[in-house]
């Protein structure tokens, strides 16, 4: 296995596990929504997943390994998009919450600013805070 087949299987190994994530988000009140769907579907587009690599995560999620990202960066643009997904559906269920800052933990976020971090990123995303900017800002004050 090449230098170039090693990085491939490495970055198909995020997407699949973030998409993972946000899909587990999307379903953690057991009813996954058009817009839900539609967001984590065009999030798969983003990060060029095939049609059959989605299929197959919906279809069994355990069959996907949890990857952790090194970066506080990544690992907080993780978490937003899954705040994103929460929001879409303009309620948050206490189940999606929960998932979501078990999730922050697996991705390697400080237990003792997961609360703090999750709400300030919410709140942003509601005001209409640039994603970018969003996420800048939590690397300053969180990373």
């Amino acid at each position: 296995m090449g230098l170039k087949d090693l990085f491939n299987r490495s970055a198909k190994m995020k997407r699949r596990s973030h998409f993972k994530h946000l899909f587990s988000i999307a379903n953690a009140d057991g009813d996954v929504e058009s817009a839900e769907l539609d967001l984590i579907i065009g999030l798969a587009e983003k990060f060029q997943m095939r049609t059959s690599e989605v299929t197959k995560i919906i279809k069994d999620p355990s069959s996907v390994q949890l990857f952790t990202p090194k970066s506080d960066g990544v690992r907080i643009e993780h978490l937003y998009d899954l705040v994103t997904v929460m929001l879409v559906d303009g309620h948050i269920d206490k189940r999606e919450l929960d998932l979501c800052k078990s999730i922050a933990g697996k991705l390697g976020l400080q237990q003792e600013l997961i609360d703090s971090l999750i709400r300030d990123l919410i709140e942003k995303a509601l005001k209409g805070v640039a994603p970018e900017k969003a996420i800048e800002d939590a690397l300053k004050n969180y990373g």
